[in-house]
């Protein structure tokens, strides 16, 4: 299990099981609504496993406008689909243009790609519209389309109450941490650990040892990925990105190691701390793939942290429990299986994913 979490989590965004991040702009020309969409090569097969990419794409992509208090049609005016050569991993762009014409007040857009395929599936858009009358750039906001939200309805003369900003990327923190198999396997191989006392042989903690142990390790994590975190967003290329990813991977393969030691290592959130600072530069990358807003950026920053660890708690009150009493109900069958095989197994898959992402 451990293995099939980190080996297909990709390189370099290890947090959806599939993605697209996508620019939505208008006007554009006489009026023309702009939608530009990446797409991982992969994806863009099992989308049209026959080829034909660009017809089976620009077919799941719909845009209405409410000019004059009535609804319209857009239709599409062109396509393209090219490869993109900057991107760290086979990926095309492609983009759309849809007529509807200038003066729109609403625009409904519609998004039913790869959802018959992965129910899981997200695309994050940004979404820049109207005109200043002040000659600034237009407010930037973020559309988040899923399963159950395919269709998105963006005001284009009134940016998006804060509130609604707020829940926006709250939700998004949740579902990063929630579908991120680096960022899950991190955590299992910290829990694990919290559920004994010593090793060899191990002894079962008691619940209250298990939540300080398991509250001082989250603590230190989530103030070391705060920090990076926080830096990155706020002040983009200070800190390096280069190696993010493959150090994500080594800060699991560690953690899991040490739960192989005879003994625990002492101050262990001290190293938690560490790893901290880099899986918060992992989530700062991910929330500029996803974008963020020029109007309540520190909102917006502040949501989606909250979220994470919003994410965080969740998974530390479903799984610890069902770890502290595995654990008290046999030490010793839990020692070999639930501590030693499962951290060999989540080590074993961290190299393998480590040695995968090193940059080329």
């Amino acid at each position: 299990m451990a293995l099939g979490i980190l080996c297909g989590a990709r390189a370099a965004r290890a947090h959806q099981q599939t993605t697209t991040f996508a620019e939505i702009a208008y006007p554009v020309g006489d009026g023309d609504v702009g939608w530009r969409i990446q797409f991982r090569a992969g994806d863009l097969v099992r989308i049209a496993p026959g080829g034909h990419a660009a017809e089976a794409v620009a077919a799941g992509l719909r845009v209405t406008a409410t000019v004059n208090g009535g609804t319209h049609a857009c239709p599409r005016v062109a396509t393209s689909l090219a490869p993109d050569p900057a991107a760290a991993e086979p990926t095309s762009v492609f983009a759309a243009r849809f007529a509807c014409g200038a003066g729109a007040r609403t625009l409904h857009l519609r998004y039913d790609l790869m959802f018959d395929l992965d129910p899981y599936h997200a695309s994050y858009a940004r979404v820049d519209v109207g005109q200043p009358a002040n000659g600034a750039d237009p407010d930037a906001s973020t559309a988040v389309f899923y399963d159950r939200q395919r269709e998105v309805a963006i005001d284009v003369h009134q940016p998006p109450p804060a509130w609604r900003t707020a829940g926006t990327y709250a939700r998004l923190g949740v579902a990063h941490i929630l579908t991120g198999a680096d960022h899950l396997a991190f955590l299992a191989a910290l829990l694990l650990a919290a559920a004994v006392r010593g090793r060899r042989p191990a002894h079962a903690a008691s619940p209250g040892e298990s939540i300080r142990s398991a509250a001082a390790i989250v603590s230190a994590f989530t103030v070391a990925h705060s920090i990076t975190l926080a830096t990155q967003v706020l002040r983009p290329g200070t800190l390096p990105t280069r190696w993010v990813e493959p150090a994500i991977a080594f800060s699991v393969a560690v953690v899991a190691l040490e739960n192989l030691l005879p003994r625990p290592p002492r101050a262990r959130w001290a190293l938690v701390f560490a790893f901290g600072l880099v899986h918060g530069l992992g989530f700062a990358s991910a929330l500029r793939e996803i974008g963020l807003p020029r109007r309540g950026l520190v909102l917006a920053l502040v949501s989606f942290n909250v979220g994470v660890e919003l994410g965080q708690l969740l998974v530390v009150a479903l799984a610890l429990p069902l770890l502290v009493a595995a654990a008290r109900r046999n030490a010793a069958r839990y020692e070999r299986w639930g501590l030693r095989a499962a951290s060999a197994a989540l080590a074993a898959a961290a190299v393998v994913a480590f040695f995968s992402r090193i940059p080329r």
